[in-house]
């Protein structure tokens, strides 16, 4: 499954006026349930004016089983995965479900489904209260050091660093896949899987090198085909992020991954506005009805004047 589909409300070409997720997310690993791995987006918590912290978690169904419930649920059969965004008191120990986004294959945005309306206790022990438990303090030591500051007028925090940090889960899953690319159970499974690693991290290029490895073994993947191009993309590797995408189109013609990646590159990166009005058409002849169908509509109005 691809991991990545270039979202068109980055660039402020949509006004988006509710919460979404950082775009450069840091995912924080929990514990999760037995049918979920779950993680929140340390960038998306910020301070809400009503004094919440707000909050995304993400969703990943832990085998086909488990989707196969998820998508039942959430009335999606194509459901792969989902965000939720939460607003949590850490005076109260509550928290409001706000928003549900339901993702398909490359995180497509399936559709958003509307919270609650009040916010409800947080069970101790939950997915949400290990997370609470996270953010609370780290807003009590961050007003503590403004404390601080406001009695020295100075502070000794360090500056931030750009530098990636991977987590223990994702060194050991790492650790495991490496010890079978050094042996004959190396796959192009196995190398897109450290590629998806290293995706989820931030460290495009560490992906693009895996998924290199993968596509050796298995040129014709369209998903690693795309995943691989969302990863040339962040690294400023415009026109290889397109070859990639074309590529998974002509290997797939209903990809629709493909062609929503490609026109946005050739609108916003190599302002090709031509170019991507031919693929926002060809998404909608084969996918009319989604959350990112009306996106594509919207921009085609906006753009093809």
């Amino acid at each position: 499954m691809p991991r990545f589909i270039l979202q068109f409300c980055v660039t402020a070409a949509l006004l988006c006026g509710v919460p979404s997720h950082a775009q450069a997310a840091q995912w924080q690993v929990l514990n999760g349930t037995s049918r979920y791995k779950v993680a929140y987006d340390e960038q998306s918590v910020k301070l809400t004016p009503l004094g919440r912290l707000g909050i995304w978690f993400r969703f990943i169904p832990r085998g086909e089983s488990e989707r196969k419930l998820a998508a039942a649920e959430f009335k999606e059969k194509q459901y792969r995965s989902h965000l939720e965004y939460y607003e949590v008191d850490c005076g109260d120990q509550t928290a409001l479900l706000g928003l549900i986004d339901i993702l398909g294959a490359s995180r497509v945005r399936l559709k958003r489904i509307q919270g609650e309306t009040q916010p409800d206790p947080i069970l101790p022990g939950s997915v949400l209260d290990k997370a609470a438990k996270r953010i609370c303090t780290d807003l009590d030591d961050e007003n503590n050091k403004d404390d601080d500051t406001a009695v020295t007028g100075q502070t000794n925090a360090p500056e931030k660093s750009d530098e990636r940090v991977l987590n223990s889960d994702q060194l050991q899953q790492i650790e495991n896949l490496q010890k079978k690319i050094t042996s004959k159970e190396a796959t192009a499974e196995t190398w897109k899987e450290l590629g998806n690693i290293y995706f989820d991290a931030d460290m495009p290029e560490q992906a693009i090198k895996a998924y290199e490895s993968a596509l050796a073994l298995r040129p014709n993947d369209a998903d690693t085909l795309n995943d691989q191009g969302a990863m040339y993309r962040q690294t400023g590797d415009f026109q290889r992020a397109v070859a990639n995408f074309e590529k998974a189109y002509s290997i797939d013609p209903h990809n629709l991954e493909s062609i929503y990646n490609s026109g946005y590159v050739y609108a916003f990166d190599l302002n090709n506005i031509p170019k991507a009005l031919d693929m926002w058409r060809r998404y909608l002849a084969l996918e009319s009805n989604s959350e990112t169908a009306r996106q594509v509509r919207s921009l085609i109005e906006q753009y093809g004047k």
